[in-house]
């Protein structure tokens, strides 16, 4: 049982790699981010390839840095509420007694939370993509459909 549970939980980890825009993990680059600090410095890694291929200027790399650092604000409480929201869904599907209304409930709460953090995910990118310049833009819609075509490729694990 705990080695499908860790097996389920790499499966949905990939899946959410997966769903990243190009510009997401640009997006939650900063110190730590919202995955701690190996995220942080995942997110910092990729931050500095788009950075590089997208040959942001030094005040262009200071605005995206003040996008970035002041959208942790908002997103940092969301994802303690999702984690929170996982937590009890998990507790729920792992009772003894299976309660299918709280588990429809609690997922729909889930489902709630990641809308919240899709839309954010949406007004940080508008707002990063504002201070790119025309061909920036080209290229960062570019690597974006490179992304996609990649993430769409990939298998999914049998179980």
């Amino acid at each position: 049982m705990l080695k499908n549970h860790k097996r389920m939980a790499g499966i949905a980890v990939m899946v959410c790699i997966a769903a990243l825009t190009a510009f997401a993990g640009i997006a939650l680059a900063g110190n730590g981010g919202w995955g701690g600090e190996h995220c942080g410095k995942h997110q910092r890694h990729n931050f500095k390839k788009f950075d590089k291929k997208l040959g942001l200027t030094d005040t262009q790399k200071a605005q995206a840095k003040a996008i970035f650092q002041g959208n942790k604000a908002v997103v940092k409480p969301i994802f303690t509420s999702l984690h929170a929201e996982q937590k009890n869904l998990q507790s729920l599907i792992h009772a003894d007694t299976i309660d299918e209304a709280a588990i429809r409930a609690e997922t729909a709460k889930i489902a709630g939370i990641q809308a919240d953090l899709n839309v954010n995910r949406a007004k940080t990118g508008a707002q990063f993509r504002a201070i790119l310049t025309p061909s920036q833009l080209a290229i960062l819609k570019t690597l974006h459909q490179k992304n996609h075509t990649k993430d769409s490729a990939a298998p999914v694990p049998a179980e």
